[in-house]
């Protein structure tokens, strides 16, 4: 159904610019918009106009001083919705949050490869976690990294596509094919250096990233700065080849991945899909949208 628009024409008098003719010679048509009958002075179309409220009661739309039937309305927007300049506009598509996909592919390759160096029931062979290692804390976290470039996550994309880099190379420490302990066979305290200066590395990497996240959340934050003292652990017991600062670095670890469980679930959780949602609790000074 088209909204029914109707014009009328009145005449008044207009001012003639010669003086000896009558005022009433000349005339101009003035025109009125009648919305289904109601008269719409467009005299002053000229000035401009401010719609100071707009409002509604059942069926009808009040748009500053003026009343109209909603189905008037509606008529006349999708006359203009359905022209071709609009079906050309790009439409905007929403994107999913590759957050949450990093941080359960980081939480639980440094849960599991924490309780091996907090020796926790005795296990200290972390060979059935190689395959963790690389495809899901490296293969899926690289992943999120780069899904996290295409939602325009700088920071996100830097960080998992980093940690995405090491569990593929921690990984790929304990394959034959890459000849990695082959390669140290013959001094163990050598591979223990070099280890150190693997982690070390690490180290400084997470604490730069950690620097970062102090107006982000409590525990992105949290994460980041028990995962800093786990490498560092880790550094020093490599260097000095004390299994108590290993098992320290385990430890740590285990809060970290417990931090990254936490801000997972934050990500994913809402009152659509369950019923005990939880939220990020933002840092002192924490940009808000």
């Amino acid at each position: 159904m088209n909204a029914v628009q109707m014009v009328s024409f009145e005449t008044k008098p207009k001012m003639s610019s010669d003086p000896n003719t009558p005022s009433s010679v000349s005339s101009t048509q003035e025109a009125h918009y009648k919305p289904n009958g109601e008269d719409q002075n467009l005299s002053n179309a000229a000035s401009p106009r401010v719609v100071k409220s707009v409002t509604h009661d059942g069926e009808f739309v009040t748009i500053g001083d003026q009343t109209f039937r909603r189905q008037d309305l509606a008529n006349i927007f999708v006359n203009d919705l359905d022209s071709e300049t609009y079906r050309r506009r790009p439409r905007v598509q929403r994107l999913a949050n590759p957050v949450p996909l990093g941080l359960a592919s980081f939480s639980f390759c440094c849960l599991v490869l924490s309780l091996v160096n907090a020796r926790v029931r005795g296990v200290t062979v972390n060979q059935l976690l190689v395959s963790s290692f690389l495809f899901f804390g490296g293969a899926i976290e690289l992943f999120a990294g780069l899904l996290c470039f295409v939602t325009g996550d700088t920071y996100a994309m830097t960080v998992f596509s980093a940690f995405g880099g090491f569990w593929i190379s921690w990984g790929c420490v304990f394959l034959d094919q890459f000849g990695v302990a082959a390669a140290y066979a013959d001094d163990p305290k050598m591979f223990q250096n070099v280890t150190g200066f693997f982690l070390a590395g690490w180290a400084v990497f997470t604490f730069l990233v950690w620097l970062c996240s102090m107006k982000s959340t409590w525990g992105l934050f949290l994460l980041l700065g028990f995962l800093e003292l786990t490498f560092l652990m880790l550094c020093i017991g490599s260097f000095i080849g004390n299994d108590k600062c290993l098992m320290a670095g385990g430890y740590f670890g285990i809060l970290s991945s417990c931090c990254g469980w936490y801000s997972l679930y934050c990500g994913i959780s809402n009152q659509d899909n369950g019923y005990i949602p939880l939220r990020a609790y933002p840092m002192p000074n924490a940009a808000t949208v």
